[in-house]
């Protein structure tokens, strides 16, 4: 971000499912992201679980602490049971300026915890 200085970036980003939750699907999913301090939207319904989701969040400001939410839902079949899988999405960021000394996202001294995923799914009766 040096060469953004004073004044409002990009942030790119994207998203993939697992193999794993890839498998269990059985057919094609709908997807929204927002942003929990910018006006920010995207959403891609009907497609692949194998999609690579890809976008930018205009006018981040640097070394500014931001939350990025998505969810994705698609139905699935585990164990002989069929459902519907809501698969949600946060990650925390803040853009460093490579001038101006870094602050931290709510940092608990895991880089991990900027990232949180969670699967649920609701079961056909």
């Amino acid at each position: 971000m040096a060469g953004t200085v004073g004044r409002p970036a990009p942030m790119a980003w994207s998203f993939r499912t697992s193999p794993a939750v890839q498998a269990i699907a059985t057919g094609r999913m709908t997807c929204s992201a927002g942003h929990m301090q910018l006006p920010y939207h995207d959403s891609h319904p009907n497609v692949a679980v194998n999609y690579f989701w890809h976008s930018s969040v205009p006018n981040n400001r640097r070394n500014e602490n931001y939350t990025l939410y998505g969810n994705c839902t698609f139905p699935v079949r585990v164990g002989g049971r069929t459902g519907r899988a809501d698969l949600g999405f946060s990650f925390k960021y803040s853009l460093f300026d490579g001038l101006t000394p870094s602050m931290t996202v709510q940092d608990s001294g895991n880089p991990l915890d900027a990232y949180v995923s969670d699967l649920e799914i609701a079961y056909d009766s």
